[in-house]
């Protein structure tokens, strides 16, 4: 059983022995029709819903707020998880130990638990949960994406932490069994890191050293030339690392030497510099250590604090790079200016260009100045700028679509040009957008994008729709804005802030749409005359197993006449 098979059984069972003709004659979209509201869920954070058979063979929709429940199809509830704390990140779902009996992997205050589905219920897999406390403090888990990393048919569970102790750890993985993941044949302790430790302490010199990470801030796919997979980690502290499953660092460039005293010229890790947002910052600072250091009163940094980072190959040469959507800060107190996004190279050959900015990236397409809060200090949270990257042009280069605090959703183009934005405030003083969905809905073979907005919650702004589910073109342009049916009372905010995701839930060859809200519950579309024939990105951080990583995009000389429907959704 492939990865694949593993996170999303149903479409290959239904789907993949047809063809689909690329492209195809269609009807224009259709108009979402509601099917259901599923009432007395609880608040609902980032964590996407699923859908997915669990290993039976019928659909099943699993919404992660505080509870977890489990419905069919049709949203009859089958069974229900009491969690004392919330479900912040989007839970993973996969088969992870290859016994054919699927599991659900949440993140719920400072413990990480994987449910089994059997005999039609959920129940804690033996050896779970796993703790994430270090240094005598146990803060939530923001972070979860999984992966099989050594390639030996079992999937690792990465989890992020925001912990802010230096004698504490951030980054923790697990085996299947929940046990501490340690690969043979090392002499020193592999997770969780940082852990002063092994590589940790003195490495290079200063050591590496995290700071909390406050949402969804890690990512999983392969940056070398070896076949296992790398974990890519943003941090509170203006940096992101690279772990190679061992928990040891990735090697930066050796253009990047240290530039302090202690350590001048000592080689430096992914993990021990500050990201700048001008690359000539960062080539005095880091390279040629050159003019003053460089200060948030003069040059604007990196703030990876709530930056989810994703894998993905940009530029088509078979090689993956990290991306990222930065808060870009300046001034004091810390300013944010705007999002950026950032392409940094993997470490391939002699790993010349390791963590070096993927050409035509210098210069970071970016955003507008984020809304103003007012007295807004917490709520509605902000919406962690979780990159959705997926060919949606039919160009065979993959676009990058995220939503900004400014309330605007940006396209950007594989050669870091601006496509289009779209303002999607609805005249409101205060909205976000989730992360985007990407997936054909009416079987032409050209995507469209789903989105949901959530805004301020009622006592701020009573009476007023802040939730809305927005069906785009690939283009920018609406084709459908659907106020939901309920806004909900929640302190948190009105509207939904997770990913909507996209299957066939009910078995009927159209597309659903589960949109999990604040305090109305989750909302179940139907798109008449969709199929699964393209789901490029049908869930938060794109798949089950939310590692961030972007669909195949096969290369235009390769690309036949007839396209299988299990290609178009393959997993890289």
């Amino acid at each position: 059983m492939n990865v694949f098979t593993k996170i999303f059984p149903g479409i290959i069972s239904a789907v993949s022995l047809f063809f689909i003709p690329f492209p195809a004659l269609s009807a224009p979209v259709q108009s979402p029709v509601l099917l259901k509201q599923i009432k007395w869920t609880g608040t609902s954070w980032f964590a996407s819903p699923i859908m997915h058979d669990l290993g039976t063979g019928e659909t099943k929709i699993i919404g992660t707020f505080y509870d977890i429940i489990v419905w069919d199809g049709d949203g009859n509830e089958l069974d229900r998880v009491d969690r004392s704390g919330r479900i912040y990140t989007p839970a993973v779902c996969a088969d992870i130990d290859g016994d054919s009996i699927f599991e659900i992997v949440v993140a719920s205050s400072s413990e990480v638990i994987a449910y089994e589905w059997k005999n039609n219920a959920l129940s804690v897999k033996s050896g779970w949960p796993a703790s994430t406390c270090s240094a005598g403090q146990c803060p939530e888990t923001r972070g979860l994406a999984a992966a099989d990393l050594d390639n030996d048919g079992t999937v690792e569970i990465a989890a992020t932490t925001t912990q802010t102790l230096k004698a504490g750890a951030q980054v923790f993985v697990f085996n299947a069994d929940g046990s501490l993941y340690q690969p043979a044949g090392l002499s020193f302790q592999a997770w969780p890191r940082y852990n002063q430790d092994g590589d940790d302490a003195d490495v290079n010199g200063p050591g590496n050293h995290g700071f909390g990470c406050y949402g969804l801030n890690v990512g999983i796919g392969n940056l070398d030339d070896d076949p296992e997979k790398e974990i890519v980690v943003t941090y509170d502290n203006h940096q992101i690392n690279v772990f190679q499953p061992t928990g040891v660092s990735m090697l930066a460039s050796p253009w990047f030497t240290n530039p302090s005293s202690d350590y001048l010229g000592n080689r430096l890790n992914w993990g021990q510099f500050i990201r700048w947002f001008d690359p000539q910052v960062e080539e005095d600072h880091y390279h040629t250590h050159t003019g003053t250091w460089p200060h948030p009163l003069y040059q604007k940094w990196m703030q990876w604090t709530a930056s989810p980072p994703s894998v993905a190959d940009l530029n088509g040469d078979g090689k993956n790079e990290v991306v990222g959507v930065s808060n870009v800060e300046m001034d004091e107190p810390y300013d944010t200016k705007h999002h950026s996004i950032m392409v940094l190279e993997g470490s391939y050959g002699n790993g010349a260009q390791s963590a070096m900015r993927l050409p035509g990236w210098e210069t970071l397409p970016s955003s507008g100045y984020p809304q103003d809060r007012g007295s807004r200090t917490w709520y509605p949270p902000r919406n962690p700028p979780a990159a959705t990257i997926a060919d949606i042009n039919n160009d065979h280069k993959p676009e990058i679509l995220y939503a900004a605090h400014d309330g605007y959703i940006y396209c950007t183009s594989a050669t870091a040009q601006q496509l289009w934005r779209l303002d999607i405030r609805h005249g409101r003083a205060m909205m976000h957008a989730s992360e985007i969905s990407v997936a054909d809905l009416n079987q032409d073979n050209i995507p469209e994008l789903i989105v949901t907005t959530y805004g301020d919650p009622e006592n701020i702004t009573p009476g007023l729709t802040h939730g809305y589910l927005m069906i785009l073109d690939n283009g920018g342009n609406i084709l459908f804005d659907i106020a939901l049916p309920q806004q909900g009372t929640d302190g948190n905010g009105k509207g939904a802030p997770a990913a909507p995701t996209l299957g066939d839930a009910n078995g009927d060859g159209n597309l659903e749409i589960a949109v999990q809200t604040f305090g109305a519950g989750l909302f179940l579309y139907t798109i008449p005359g969709s199929a699964a024939n393209q789901l490029l990105w049908p869930t938060a951080r794109g798949n089950y197993l939310r590692d961030g990583a972007a669909m195949t995009i096969p290369s235009k000389q390769k690309v036949p006449s007839m396209v299988p429907v299990n290609f178009l959704l393959l997993h890289k």
